[in-house]
C-alpha cells in the first residue's frame, strides 16, 4: 500500500501530515463554543399582538381571526395555533421542517403588513419572531435591597440595562417586577362633574400647555442663535397649577379636581428574591454565541457593577443555566478521559508491551484533537451530542491501530525486519482495516441525514464519529507503520510475542523484576484459560450450527419483545440543581389578592432544607393571576433528596392550597420564544366554547388519574368577570355625544394606560410618561362608570 510505504520511507512527511491535523484541531479548540445541546432552528414563528384593555372575545374576533386568515395562505404551513387572552393575542405558526425559517418569517411579515390597516387602530405593532432556542434566558438576575421599588426600577432601567446590554454576546435584557417612574394625575369624578370638566379637557390641556418646540433661529451680522420655546413644566408639583378650563369665568386647575403625583406605574407585576423586594432581569444571549462564555462575562461584569451600586442595592444571580451546562460537559469529558485510559490499559494488558501499546494509543489523542477542527469548521459546539460521540468513538479509534500493529508484530516474529514488516504487514491488512472503518461510517453517516427534529439533533453526533474514525484510519495507515518501523526491534534481538507463553523479557539479558514476572505469568495463565474456553465454544458452535442459529434467532425475537417495556423520551430528566414552579390563581383575583394568595407558597418553598434560594415573579407573561418561582437547590453533595424527589414534594405541598393550579417543571433545555415545553399535548377542537370547556375539564380529570401523569393543565380558561357598558344611542344623539367620546372617556379614566404627554426631568435628562386616572375610590364599582362626566354639545 503506497500510503504505508511512503510513510515508512518518509517519516518526516507522515509526521507533518498528522501534525498538521493535530495543530489545526488544537488551534480550533479555543474557538469552539460550549452548550448543552446542538442549536436547532425550529420551523415555528410566533405573532404577538397587544390591545390594552381588550377582552378575549374582542382579541379573538378583531385580531386573531384576521391574522389566521392572512397567514393561512403562506406556503409550507403545517399548523396554526392561537390563544386570545385579555389584551393579548398570540398566534403560533408551525411550518414543515424543510421550510427556510428566515424566509418564512419574512413571508409572515408581508402577510401581516397587508392586513395592518384592518386591525384595531389602537393596537400595538404585531411582534413577529421565530422560535429560537437561544432566546431562553441563560441567567436570571435580581437587583434587591432596602430601597423602594421605584428606586430599584429606575436604576435597573436607566443604568443597569445599558451596562448589561453592552456586554459582548448579550442579546437582550428582560425585566420582571419593573415599575417605572410616571407622572400620575389623579382626578375626582365628583369634582370633574361639578366643574364640568371632561376627560378630553384634561388631555387637551396637558398636550397644549406642556410642550417644548423649536422656534427657528435668529441671525445677526456676526452671530446666529437657535430659538426654543420652553413650555414644559420644570417640576411635577407645578402640574397642579395647570389651567384645564374656565368655570363661571374662573380658571379650573388640576388641584381643583385632583392632584399631580411623582409616582410610578400601576402594580401589575412584582418580584422578590428570598422574600426581599427585587427587580428581576432575564439575560438572553445573542443567537449562536457561547452560553458559558457569555454567562461568565455577565458574572464578571456583575462583580464590577456591585462595587458602583448606590447604598442599599445589591445585584445577584437568581438562576444560572451555565452551571448545569459546565457540569454536564465536564462529566462527559471526565468519562471520555477515563474511557481512553481504560482502553489503553486493556491494550497493554493483552499486548504486555509498552512500545506497542504506546504506538497504538497514539491514535486516540491524534484522532480526538483532529476532530476539533471539524467541530469548529461546521460551527458545532462542545455539547452533550458531540462529547457523547467522542466518548463512544474511543473504542473505535484504537481498533485500526491495534489490527495494524498486531499484524506488523506477527511478521517481525516470523523473522522480518521492522521496516520491511511495517510496509508489508500494513499493505496486507490495509483493505481489511479500510473495510472495518467504512462499515462504521456506513452505520453512523445515515444518522446525520435522518428526518425530523431528532435527525437534526443527531447530525453533530454522527458527523463527529465519522470524522474521528476516518482520522484514526489515516493514522493507522501512516503514523502506526512509521512508528513501528522506528521503535519496534527485530524479534531475534528484542521482544517476544506478547501472546506467547514464555513470559520472557523483550530484551534478552535483561532480568525482569520479580513482581512483573509474577504478574506476567499470572496473566499468561488467564490467557491460556481464556483461549481454551474460547476454543471449546468455537468447536461447539461449528459442530451444532443449526442449534446455534436457532438459539440466536430466539434470543433476538425475545429481545424485540422486551422493547415495549422500555421507556421512550426525547431527553432524560436530569438533576439540574434548579427547577420552576408555575402558579395560577383564580382569574378574577386582584393583584394584591394574588400576592397574598401566592405568599404562602413562597414561604413553603423557603422551608424546604434543600432549597438554596427562591426567586418569585408575579404577573409573568402579562397575566396578573400567574406567577413563577425559580428554585435553586443546594449542590448534590449537600442534599439528601434528588431534584425529582423535591418536585414531588412541592406538588404535594401545593395541593394543600385550595383553588390553586400549580406545576413543578425542569428548566427547559430545548425551547425558547415563549413556547412552553410539555411532553404530551392533546388537542380538542370544536366551535362551541362551552362544550370545549366541559370536555376539556372531563378529559383533564381522567388524565390526572393515570399513573405517571402530573401537572395536567388546559389552555382553555374561564373569562374574567366584566362590566359591559351599553350606550343609549337615542339619548346620546339628543345630547350631541357620540359613542367614541364615551368610550375614550372611560378608557382614559378607568384604565389609566394612555400616555397623554411626557414630563422632562432636566436633572436626569430623561422623559417620563404622564397618565390620568380616577382616584381608586372612584373606580371600585359598577356605579363608578355611571358617574364619569361627558360634556354634551
Amino acid at each position: 500500500m503506497w500510503l504505508a510505504d511512503t510513510s515508512v520511507k518518509r517519516p518526516v512527511f507522515a509526521t507533518m501530515v498528522i501534525m498538521a491535523l493535530v495543530v489545526l484541531g488544537a488551534v480550533s479548540y479555543p474557538s469552539i463554543g460550549v452548550d448543552l445541546l446542538p442549536k436547532i432552528d425550529f420551523p415555528i414563528v410566533t405573532i404577538t399582538t397587544t390591545l390594552k384593555g381588550a377582552s378575549p372575545d374582542v382579541m379573538d374576533v378583531d385580531v386573531t381571526d384576521r391574522i389566521e386568515g392572512a397567514v393561512n395562505t403562506i406556503n409550507g404551513v403545517k399548523s396554526i395555533t392561537s390563544t386570545s387572552t385579555e389584551s393579548v393575542a398570540r398566534t403560533t405558526i408551525e411550518f414543515v421542517l424543510e421550510r427556510d425559517i428566515d424566509q418564512a418569517v419574512q413571508d409572515v411579515r408581508e402577510k401581516i403588513s397587508t392586513i395592518r390597516d384592518h386591525l384595531p387602530t389602537d393596537i400595538e405593532e404585531p411582534r413577529i419572531a421565530k422560535v429560537d432556542p437561544d432566546a431562553a434566558p441563560i441567567l436570571m438576575m435580581n437587583l434587591s435591597g432596602q430601597r423602594s421599588v421605584r428606586d430599584l426600577s429606575t436604576y435597573a432601567d436607566e443604568v443597569l440595562k445599558e451596562q448589561l446590554q453592552r456586554i459582548n454576546g448579550v442579546g437582550d435584557v428582560i425585566f420582571f417586577g419593573l415599575r417605572l417612574r410616571q407622572v400620575r394625575i389623579w382626578v375626582d369624578a365628583a369634582k370633574m362633574e361639578a366643574y364640568q370638566i371632561s376627560p378630553g379637557d384634561i388631555v387637551l390641556a396637558l398636550k397644549r400647555e406642556n410642550i417644548e418646540l423649536p422656534g427657528g433661529r435668529i441671525e445677526t451680522k456676526t452671530k446666529e442663535y437657535t430659538v426654543r420655546i420652553k413650555g414644559e413644566f420644570a417640576n411635577v408639583p407645578d402640574f397642579n397649577d395647570l389651567i384645564i378650563s374656565y368655570y363661571n369665568g374662573a380658571p379650573v386647575r388640576i388641584r381643583d379636581i385632583g392632584r399631580a403625583e411623582d409616582g410610578m406605574e400601576e402594580k401589575r407585576s412584582l418580584s422578590r428574591f428570598n422574600g426581599v423586594p427585587a427587580v428581576g432581569m432575564a439575560i438572553q444571549k445573542q443567537s449562536g454565541t457561547n452560553t458559558v462564555e457569555v454567562a461568565n462575562r455577565v458574572k464578571k461584569e456583575m462583580e464590577r457593577i456591585n462595587k458602583t451600586l448606590p447604598p442599599g442595592m445589591k445585584l445577584g444571580i437568581s438562576m444560572d443555566q451555565s452551571l448545569f451546562i459546565v457540569r454536564s460537559i465536564k462529566e462527559v469529558q471526565f468519562h471520555l478521559i477515563i474511557g481512553s485510559l481504560f482502553a489503553i490499559l486493556a491494550v497493554f494488558i493483552f499486548l504486555r508491551n509498552i512500545r506497542t501499546t504506546l504506538i497504538s494509543a497514539v491514535a486516540l489523542p491524534v484522532s480526538i484533537i483532529s476532530t476539533f477542527a471539524l467541530i469548529n469548521f461546521f460551527n458545532f459546539t462542545f455539547n452533550n451530542m458531540t462529547m457523547m460521540a467522542l466518548s463512544l468513538s474511543v473504542g473505535l479509534l484504537i481498533d485500526d491501530a491495534i489490527i495494524v500493529i498486531e499484524n506488523i508484530y506477527r511478521h517481525i516474529e516470523e523473522g522480518m525486519e521492522p521496516r520491511e514488516a511495517s510496509m508489508f504487514a500494513t499493505s496486507e491488512i490495509g483493505l481489511a482495516v479500510m473495510a472495518t472503518t467504512f462499515a462504521i461510517v456506513a452505520i453512523f453517516l445515515p444518522v446525520a441525514f435522518m428526518k425530523g427534529i431528532i435527525g437534526r439533533f443527531f447530525l453533530q453526533f454522527a458527523l463527529t464519529i465519522v470524522f474521528a474514525v476516518m482520522v484514526s484510519l489515516l493514522v493507522s495507515l501512516t503514523l502506526t507503520p512509521m512508528m513501528s518501523s522506528i521503535f519496534l526491534k527485530s524479534y531475534r534481538k528484542t521482544i517476544p510475542n506478547p501472546l506467547a507463553s514464555t513470559g520472557e523479557d523483550s530484551k534478552p539479558g535483561n532480568v525482569r523484576t520479580s513482581i512483573w514476572t509474577k504478574i506476567s505469568d499470572k496473566l499468561e495463565h488467564y490467557y491460556k484459560s481464556l483461549e481454551i474456553f474460547y476454543r471449546r465454544v468455537l468447536e461447539y458452535t461449528l459442530g451444532y450450527r443449526k442449534t446455534v442459529l436457532i438459539g440466536a434467532l430466539i434470543v433476538f425475537l425475545l429481545s424485540l419483545g422486551l422493547t415495549k417495556f422500555l421507556g421512550k423520551e426525547f431527553a432524560p430528566s436530569e438533576d439540574q440543581g434548579a427547577f420552576i414552579v408555575r402558579l395560577e390563581a383564580p382569574v378574577d383575583y386582584s393583584v394584591d389578592q394574588v400576592e397574598k394568595y401566592f405568599g404562602k407558597t413562597e414561604a413553603m418553598m423557603s422551608e424546604i432544607p434543600e432549597v438554596q434560594s427562591v426567586f418569585y415573579v408575579q404577573g409573568y407573561g402579562g397575566y396578573a393571576n400567574r406567577a413563577r418561582m425559580y428554585l435553586n437547590l443546594k449542590p448534590k453533595k449537600d442534599r439528601k433528596r434528588s431534584q425529582e424527589d423535591l418536585k414531588k414534594l412541592v406538588r404535594m405541598k401545593l395541593k394543600q392550597i385550595p383553588g390553586m393550579k400549580a406545576s413543578a417543571e425542569d428548566l427547559a433545555i430545548v425551547g425558547g420564544g415563549g413556547i412552553r415545553s410539555t411532553p404530551i399535548q392533546y388537542s380538542i377542537r370544536g366551535q362551541d366554547l362551552a362544550a370545549l370547556q366541559k370536555y376539556a375539564k372531563q378529559i383533564s380529570e381522567e388524565f390526572a388519574k393515570l399513573p405517571g401523569i402530573v401537572d395536567v393543565d388546559t389552555s382553555l380558561e374561564a373569562g374574567k368577570p366584566e362590566f359591559k357598558v351599553y350606550i343609549d344611542r337615542d339619548r346620546a344623539a339628543d345630547l350631541g355625544v357620540d359613542v367614541a367620546t364615551v368610550a375614550e372617556a372611560i378608557n382614559l379614566l378607568i384604565s389609566g394606560e394612555l400616555d397623554i404627554a411626557r414630563y422632562k426631568d432636566e436633572l436626569r435628562g430623561k422623559r417620563y410618561d404622564i397618565r390620568v386616572r380616577l382616584n381608586p375610590e372612584d373606580r371600585d364599582s359598577k356605579g363608578s362608570l355611571e358617574r364619569i362626566y361627558v360634556r354634551a354639545r
